[in-house]
């Protein structure tokens, strides 16, 4: 005769419960599922793709679990991602492209409205506009890899957690929370270079002056 085994269908069900969250952390960290990832545009190397699995990963560690994801579209406009208004504690670095152009914006969630200003996104990307404009594929990346690090930062520090090596350096802050700090040096140098050009050429002309007669 069979023997019959009786079963706990309790303890089955969170045994169950167990290996999909091992198989989804081992999907997740082997790159087989990247849920903060949506390269539509194919435009994010790898370098890129490390950093945005890497940070969300320390994220689903902590009690909040803050997300920032990087979505690359093929167009310029409507860039608002759907999910926006059906998740909280989240970030959206959205980068549409079409032909040669591209347009990189930032979403947040309404509870974290208060860290992503209008003015602080607007910084953001101020920053490394020469590298976002760029039609070079890794120079881009770069500068979105310094956007996806802003963002962290301004999350991290949100929710009071410790910096790590995925933020901006102090200086780096410093581009974004005073970006008139940045470019007052340059404007210095541009005017002081002007004013030396125009000293030289009345100079010069003075002195030509001066030989004629």
């Amino acid at each position: 005769m069979w023997k019959v085994w009786p079963i706990n269908l309790k303890k089955t069900r969170i045994s169950l419960v167990g290996l999909v969250g091992l198989l989804l952390v081992f999907l997740t960290t082997t790159g087989f599922v990247q849920p903060n990832i949506e390269d539509h545009a194919h435009i994010l190397n790898k370098e890129t793709k490390t950093l945005i699995t890497e940070k969300n990963n320390r994220y689903f560690q902590t009690k909040e679990q803050p997300q920032i994801s990087v979505i690359t579209v093929k167009r310029l406009n409507k860039l608002t991602p759907e999910a926006l208004n059906r998740t909280k504690r989240s970030v959206f670095i959205v980068v549409g492209q079409k032909g040669k152009k591209r347009n990189v914006q930032i979403f947040s969630t309404k509870d974290l409205h208060g860290a992503f200003t209008a003015d602080a996104r607007t910084n953001i990307i101020r920053a490394e506009v020469d590298k976002l404009r760029s039609q070079d594929n890794a120079t881009f990346n770069e500068g979105l890899r310094f956007v996806f690090r802003a963002c962290a930062t301004k999350v991290d520090q949100q929710y009071q957690y410790a910096l790590d090596k995925y933020d901006l350096s102090s200086s780096e802050q410093d581009k974004i929370s005073h970006p008139h700090r940045v470019a007052l040096p340059i404007a210095l140098a541009l005017a002081f270079l002007i004013v030396g050009i125009v000293y030289v050429l009345r100079r010069f002309g003075r002195n030509n002056y001066n030989s004629r007669n």
